[in-house]
């Protein structure tokens, strides 16, 4: 009987690793929310009242969801915050400064009425099915791409949908890098009685400090203020909280909040970095957005759209959407039994084309490699593997990058 190695046994290896010696276990390890936290309680507690406990209607100083629009704001409203505009160096500067920016009439009003019917009667339907997702704010809808043709376009930043897209992609592209890709596209509902957020980032990774890796449109259905549950968001908190990380130093005391002010098909673009949350919807209207957030595609996508997109939506999909959910594989991510390596993740991209392998799944006709050696039948050394077919396919499509099998396709190792 081999006898282990001490250093191998999990009592010895437990001994050996108190928290002080562990790697990379310093106080910066939990930043920049653990100060920020800390030196800004407010920001997180949300007592766990509803509806009319809610306080009063006038605006309480300190208070980050009891506050009002930066125009009205006395510590915000001197300040030349941001405003809905079409002035793409106007937007830049905005998004830079202060971590958000307010794209102008960037949907046209017929596709407005269009999503707002379309939300509403989903989330009537989802209630009666009893499958809504209740939120203390009001209700989500999540996956909408498989919930009304006019959600695709939005991901897609179709023109025919979103006027402003050519825009916004330029803007995303920027901040992002080329091939960026869509994280979720959920409908947020904000109702009478529901409680605030507490204010957080959506970009949870600090290893790219100096810029965005996640930057979310936010798209107005409903125009939205600080008395319908307007965005809660701390203006230039990313770059706060960044240089804090950059300087390795804690998040001292930030500014206040203020309620987004944004009429109805605008759509404001925010770094993933700033501090926000939902506000307080003191009508009987409910408030709706649309969350489209674009990351990098090399981070994991919050909605696993591999799995949850409705086979139909995948076979009328246009090369662009099946990019922006995550169906091109990278060398770095997303590969299909090793289809992908070399790829580059781009909108058409052959070499890493990932919609055959799951509409194999769909028909129950998906054949995976399994075991093979060189005493393998014939039979099974033949067998349609879904990933020969798939690489075939790429091969005769006139891929414009390496296929993955016996292409150059290093990785760490």
């Amino acid at each position: 009987m081999t006898t282990v190695p001490m250093e191998f046994d999990p009592a010895q290896i437990e001994a050996k690793s108190p928290p002080e010696a562990r790697m990379y276990n310093d106080d910066m390890a939990k930043e920049p929310m653990k100060s920020a936290l800390e030196n800004n309680p407010e920001i997180y507690f949300v007592p766990p009242q509803r509806g009319s406990e809610w306080g009063t209607w006038e605006f309480k100083p300190g208070s980050y969801y009891d506050t009002t629009t930066g125009s009205k704001h006395p510590y915000w409203k001197n300040k030349k915050l941001p405003s809905p505009t079409k002035d793409i160096d106007q937007l830049r500067s905005d998004l830079l400064k202060w971590g958000y920016c307010i794209i102008e009439n960037a949907i046209a009003t017929n596709q407005i009425e269009a999503m707002r019917k379309r939300v509403l009667e989903q989330a009537e339907g989802e209630r009666q099915a009893r499958i809504a997702q209740k939120t203390p704010s009001g209700q989500n809808i999540n996956c909408c791409i498989n919930k009304g043709r006019c959600f695709e376009g939005l991901i897609e930043q179709d023109p025919s949908i979103v006027q402003g897209g050519p825009l916004i992609e330029q803007l995303m592209t920027e901040a992002l890098g080329p091939d960026w890709i869509c994280t979720s596209l959920i409908a947020a509902i904000s109702l009478k009685g529901g409680v605030p957020q507490a204010l957080h980032q959506d970009q949870t990774d600090s290893a790219e400090a100096l810029k965005p890796t996640l930057v979310n449109t936010l798209t107005a259905i409903s125009d939205i203020d600080q008395n319908n549950g307007g965005t809660l968001l701390i203006p230039g908190s990313h770059d706060v909280l960044s240089r804090a990380m950059r300087e390795r130093r804690p998040v001292g005391k930030l500014p206040p909040a203020i309620n987004l002010e944004a009429p109805a098909g605008s759509i404001t673009l925010t770094d993933g970095r700033i501090l926000h949350g939902t506000g307080i919807n003191h009508t009987d209207e409910p408030r709706i957005v649309m969350l489209n957030s674009m990351q990098t595609n090399w981070k994991r996508q919050q909605e696993n759209w591999m799995l949850s997109v409705r086979p139909e939506v995948l076979e009328r999909a246009s090369q662009k959407l099946l990019q922006r959910m995550g169906f091109q594989a990278t060398t770095g991510s997303q590969t299909n039994e090793g289809h992908g390596f070399g790829a580059q993740g781009l909108i058409g991209e052959q070499a890493g084309a990932l919609r055959d392998f799951r509409l194999a799944a769909d028909r129950g006709e998906y054949l995976r490699v399994g075991e093979l050696g060189p005493n393998s039948s014939q039979q099974d050394l033949q067998a349609p593997f879904t990933l020969r077919k798939v690489v075939a396919d790429a091969r005769s499509g006139g891929a414009s990058a390496p296929l993955g099998i016996g292409g150059n396709h290093e990785i760490g190792g």
